[in-house]
């Protein structure tokens, strides 16, 4: 056996010659096998017990993001609350899932570590000469590479849904410096400025609406011999829009399925029109609904009106007519705020 006995390493000091002189005897009959075998267990214990630690430090990071998370809030009837609602909920969910993984890998790497603990009293020597890599201790070692590979992977597939989560935040408070700046414009109409309007001036935003989005507007405000065609203009692909207004007294009452049935009855034989849209600043009954859905004809309410007027979308976005998109999936919108 090879020992230096001029080592910096302090020897027990059981503090009664008799029990000194019994460690020594064990020490001096000690082979290396022993030495190196006290010395691979104790090696093996330190790294399962560390790497119980490491997951559950990281256990306790990634659950303390999630209770950050849940104090975000998104802006409630903005254009961008379903980004912000998308961002937070994969945030939210690669989170989670790192948490239940690194609670997992501490558990099973503490596991390990007590059972570690249990063998000291055993044949050690014994034990690492075993070639059976079938042996209960070796097969429960074995799992410690691939537990520390998962709490890692947990490590990075967090810090990627951090990174995107902070990329996709910054894009929203972009657009919601445009937005703020857009609302502010003359080409943006609130809900409260529309439920203000007289009939008349409804018609004519509609119009102003439509040249805003690039249309060409041919008729701007109906009348007593409209037949039904308030504002009629031509998109950029020449197909005729023909819209029926609705004004109701502070957003408050519905279009019912005999003004949308009259404007069936009149868009396309009279006004020969490819897209027909009934807007109003109230809401749409469901019989109208039943109806314009079996006749092909667009129904635009006030939820529509706003991403139209307030927020900017343009028509056939908001109609789903066309591929141009949203307001808020475009490059750039608002962050999330602090509750309370």
């Amino acid at each position: 056996m090879h020992i230096n006995w001029r080592t910096r390493v302090q020897l027990p000091n059981y503090g009664r010659d008799q029990l000194n002189a019994i460690f020594l005897h064990h020490l001096s009959e000690a082979t290396d096998d022993d030495l190196l075998a006290a010395y691979l267990h104790h090696t093996e214990g330190q790294i399962a017990l560390d790497c119980a630690v490491m997951a559950e430090d990281l256990n306790g990071r990634f659950c303390d993001e999630v209770e950050h998370l849940d104090k975000l809030v998104a802006p409630k009837s903005s254009p961008f609350t379903a980004a912000y609602l998308s961002a937070a909920e994969d945030l939210d969910n690669t989170l989670k899932q790192a948490c239940r993984t690194t609670k997992d890998v501490s558990r099973k790497a503490a596991d390990i570590w007590k059972k570690l603990s249990e063998r000291t009293r055993d044949d050690l020597a014994c034990r690492y000469r075993q070639a059976d890599e079938t042996h209960p201790d070796r097969s429960a070692v074995g799992l410690l590479g691939p537990l520390r590979n998962e709490t890692a992977k947990a490590e990075r597939d967090v810090q990627n849904a951090l990174h995107r989560h902070r990329n996709e935040m910054h894009r929203l408070a972009t657009l919601e410096g445009e937005m703020a700046a857009f609302l502010a414009s003359d080409d943006s109409f609130s809900l409260e400025e529309v439920h203000a309007m007289t009939p008349y001036e409804f018609e004519h935003m509609v119009a102003t609406l439509a040249r805003r989005d690039g249309l060409h507007v041919v008729r701007a405000s109906g009348g007593s011999r409209d037949l039904g065609a308030d504002v009629i203009a031509v998109t950029a692909g020449d197909l005729r829009v023909v819209f029926q207004c609705k004004h109701r007294y502070a957003g408050a009452g519905k279009v019912g399925s005999r003004d949308v049935q009259t404007l069936n009855g009149t868009a396309r034989p009279e006004h020969q029109a490819d897209i027909v849209v009934a807007v109003t600043n109230g809401t749409f009954t469901k019989p109208a609904i039943d109806f314009a859905r079996a006749h092909d004809i667009q129904l635009l309410d006030r939820m529509d009106l706003r991403r139209w007027a307030t927020w900017g979308d343009p028509l056939l976005s908001v109609l789903g007519l066309n591929d141009a998109p949203p307001l808020a999936a475009r490059d750039s919108g608002p962050s999330y705020v602090h509750a309370g």
